[in-house]
């Protein structure tokens, strides 16, 4: 029987110093992760010169691709500032996929490595809720590339 390989979790980390080496800090509280690529694209319908009496049929042509990452967990008010400093300005960002494999840190699977800006920062504190909630996307600039962990 085969299995696929899944991440259980994942960690977004942002850059805070330049180095070498460059110093990336997790957003700790982050608790779940969506990562969200598309293939933008123009569409266009034509006839068939031979058939001009039936509906055109879509044609497709790709203009570019982009990707966001979104996540969502608790506010941790030791990153407040680093959120604050990070909303609307490009950033360096690492998002590690990993495995539950029953140690302290897990296994890494592999890593997500692009330039983002923070466009949201949504945070709820409710007095009847059980501690305050983050909610935060990243819009991409240019690739988001993936490597394997050695």
């Amino acid at each position: 029987m085969s299995f696929p390989t899944e991440a259980d979790f994942a960690l977004i980390k942002i850059q805070t110093a330049d180095g070498p080496p460059a110093v990336f800090t997790q957003l700790c509280g982050i608790e779940s992760v969506s990562i969200n690529r598309s293939a933008n694209m123009t569409e266009r319908y034509r006839r068939d010169c031979a058939k001009m009496g039936r509906p055109g049929q879509r044609k497709l042509r790709s203009t570019g691709t982009s990707w966001q990452i979104s996540g969502n967990g608790v506010q941790n008010i030791d990153l407040e500032a680093t959120y604050t400093g990070a909303l609307g300005v490009l950033k360096n960002y690492k998002i590690e996929l990993y495995r539950d494999d029953d140690t302290d840190a897990g296994e890494l699977l592999g890593t997500y490595e692009g330039t983002a800006m923070l466009t949201t920062h949504n945070q709820t504190s409710d007095q009847n809720a059980e501690g305050s909630t983050l909610e935060i996307t990243l819009e991409g600039q240019d690739d988001l590339e993936w490597t394997v962990a050695p």
